[in-house]
């Protein structure tokens, strides 16, 4: 399901702006009361991953860059993995906050980065801590505190799939 609609929309790209990294707490104009928290989930089936405010992982896409900082997945794709919005003030809870930052995506959203990489949810994570994203179409992954990917694929997938294998 998520690798149809990657593998349909990889070759679509989205310039963005990088707006900037920032330590610590950063407010964008016009965004009074909105915040977002990165933390760390040590407890999610592939080990210690990144979450945001609500606890649920964040994933990078292998088709985007970060240096520069671009997201290459837009329409339907964002529906699927809707970016991790940048919204007023962003904080970090074991996350290195010099590693955090925004970009302006190109449909006029701003977007978390970690590493430079741009952060996404995945629509078919239920619940805070899964995972089911993790390895989706072998370009979606989900990310260590650090910025890099989580490799491992949670226990009782089929490789590849990104998906938890159903018996």
């Amino acid at each position: 399901m998520a690798g149809g609609a990657a593998a349909l929309l990889a070759s679509t790209g989205c310039g963005v702006d990088f707006v900037g990294r920032f330590g610590g707490t950063a407010d964008l104009p016009g965004e009074e009361g909105a915040s977002a928290t990165l933390s760390v989930d040590d407890g999610t089936l592939v080990g210690a991953v990144v979450t945001d405010s609500d606890g649920y992982t964040l994933y990078s896409y292998t088709r985007d860059s970060a240096r520069p900082s671009e997201s290459a997945c837009i329409g339907e794709c964002a529906e699927q993995w809707p970016p991790a919005p940048a919204k007023g003030r962003i904080s970090t809870d074991g996350v290195d906050k010099s590693l955090v930052g925004r970009l302006k995506r190109a449909d006029g959203g701003t977007q978390l980065t970690l590493a430079g990489w741009p952060l996404y949810r995945f629509s078919g994570d239920v619940d805070p801590g899964d995972v089911h994203g993790q390895g989706a179409n072998g370009t979606w992954f989900a990310v260590r505190p650090g910025g890099g990917r989580a490799d491992a694929l949670p226990y009782g997938t089929d490789e590849g799939t990104g998906g938890l294998h159903e018996e």
